[in-house]
């Protein structure tokens, strides 16, 4: 039964991030709602897979060096990835956009590495009893998952820089369309 709820977590994610790719390699309709939900749902989705790493033994005083990672990673991409993004209006009279993808790669590793060794480490249950499980790593398990999650963390923050970026360039692309 693990085995399977695993694969199918798997093929989830594959589904929806290659049409999320597709969008982002092509270009799609956006909106300041759209951008907003996505980067709380990728906040949640990352917060809610690195919170199991205090529970497996990782000192909680480490949420001081994810917040650091996190913090920088969203200004450090809200600056590089400025020019990566072009933003148009289409026939349909939508506002469309493409570009900015190393951050959607860092994150997607990051949290597939996560689920992995989540995987690995945890066993074949994770899924859907590592919430709540007092089970503790060994310590390179920890330095390892401690890795993982720092670059979950810097994906993330790279994402919303990216999607900050992403408003801003929407927002005046707005007050240029009126002028």
């Amino acid at each position: 039964m693990a085995l399977s709820q695993t694969l199918i977590f798997v093929v989830v994610i594959a589904i929806v991030m290659v049409f999320r790719f597709r969008k982002m390699l092509s270009g799609g309709p956006v909106n300041k709602n759209r951008i907003i939900l996505a980067t709380v749902s990728y906040f949640g989705i990352s917060l809610f897979t690195v919170s199991n790493s205090f529970q497996v033994g990782v000192s909680i005083w480490y949420v001081f060096a994810y917040a650091g990672v996190l913090t920088s990673a969203t200004y450090l991409s809200h600056r590089l990835v400025r020019d990566g993004i072009k933003v148009w209006k289409s026939d349909d009279g939508k506002i469309h956009a493409k570009g900015g993808n190393i951050p959607y790669v860092i994150w997607l590793v990051g949290l597939v590495s996560r689920f992995a060794l989540g995987y690995v480490f945890i066993g074949p249950d994770y899924f859907m009893t590592a919430y709540g499980s007092q089970k503790t790593l060994s310590t390179l398990a920890i330095e390892v998952t401690l890795v993982v999650d720092l670059i979950m963390m810097l994906g993330v923050g790279a994402l919303a820089g990216r999607n900050i970026n992403l408003i801003s360039k929407l927002k005046n692309f707005k007050t240029e369309q009126k002028l």
